[in-house]
């Protein structure tokens, strides 16, 4: 056995507990904040967010929220305006997309910065960053969670926090802990309590299962899949520019549109069409470059495009509006006078 090599996997297990133990700190943190009316920013707190008067309407809010994406904007318009700048890392709220003279200006602003170093340090920055924000979205629900709770029925001990199982559902302990709660009841007849050890994971499923309906339940996996596919995405076009990557980014991408194309998603096909023939790319530009001597050459007797590696007749193009397959056909049937 490599010793220095086990202490390497050995130690990615343990910061993976530690984690953990941190994130319940953070939850009990947030609660302990709440309870004393500090958990706020300014004229911002759960309550003015929330637009709620009292601690177990929280509960009632989130059971209100009827779909995976206001679930996850609600969250981010949570963590960024109180969580984050709680925490000191204000620098960390998401902004709105630069435009290109930001990206110019940016690019003008680094072009002194050579030394090996700078893109290390700027790699680690972005991991740091993407980190600490990953986290924080991760407490934010467990921590209105706890807050929507009344105290008797639980109480933090050793980074665990302890549950009143009595004060839950029979279907939700059923999920969460895999246990019968009559059966515990008949268990201690004379108790109004059934307190229970929950770490940091367990608490994040008995939020989702307390906090949400069952069909928001149903999709929450999949938001969260979502979310990784856009941080990876964000990682990935971040960085710097080479031939092996751009291989790897193809091959995904060309995975991803097979996946909508397996499950119907023409629309967003179509959107990703459109897109790619766009002024704002310059794609559409290099294409045209290679018909351009053509029609030069036949003093504009012959004009052809080039979409993809196809030729067409540019003459007899027509330019159709729709982001959806449905837009799409309606301009078709009006364009060309179909009968519908």
């Amino acid at each position: 056995m490599d010793k220095q090599l086990n202490n390497y996997f050995t130690s990615i297990g343990d910061n993976t507990i530690k984690n953990e133990l941190t994130s319940m700190g953070i939850v009990e943190r947030n609660f302990n904040l709440f309870n004393e009316s500090k958990f706020k920013v300014g004229n911002d707190s759960i309550y003015s967010m929330l637009g709620i008067k009292a601690p177990n309407q929280i509960l009632t809010h989130t059971r209100g929220i009827i779909s995976v994406d206001n679930i996850n904007s609600e969250r981010k318009r949570l963590v960024d305006r109180i969580l984050l700048p709680l925490a000191n890392f204000k620098d960390l709220v998401e902004k709105k997309e630069p435009t290109k003279l930001d990206k110019k200006k940016a690019k003008e602003k680094n072009k002194g910065k050579k030394e090996p170093s700078h893109t290390a340090k700027k790699s680690d920055e972005k991991i740091r960053a993407n980190a600490i924000r990953t986290y924080a979205n991760r407490v934010l629900y467990p921590s209105l969670f706890v807050m929507s709770m009344d105290k008797i029925n639980f109480k933090f001990d050793k980074k665990v926090i302890r549950i009143n199982l009595f004060c839950l559902s029979k279907e939700i302990v059923k999920a969460v802990f895999g246990l019968d709660i009559e059966e515990l009841k008949k268990s201690v007849p004379d108790s109004k309590v059934y307190f229970v050890d929950c770490n940091f994971t367990l608490l994040e499923k008995l939020t989702q299962k307390s906090l949400f309906k069952i069909e928001i339940n149903r999709n929450i996996s999949e938001g969260e899949e979502t979310e990784d596919l856009e941080l990876a995405t964000d990682g990935a076009t971040s960085g710097e520019y080479s031939e092996e990557k751009a291989q790897k980014m193809t091959a995904s991408i060309i995975s991803q549109i097979n996946y909508l194309d397996n499950n119907g998603g023409y629309d967003y096909i179509l959107q990703i069409q459109n897109h790619i023939q766009s002024e704002k790319m310059t794609y559409p530009v290099e294409l045209e470059e290679i018909v351009e001597p053509l029609r030069k050459q036949s003093k504009n007797s012959i004009q052809k495009d080039i979409i993809g590696s196809t030729v067409f007749d540019n003459a007899t193009s027509v330019q159709l509006e729709g982001n959806t397959i449905e837009q799409l056909k309606e301009s078709f049937n009006k364009r060309f006078k179909i009968a519908v």
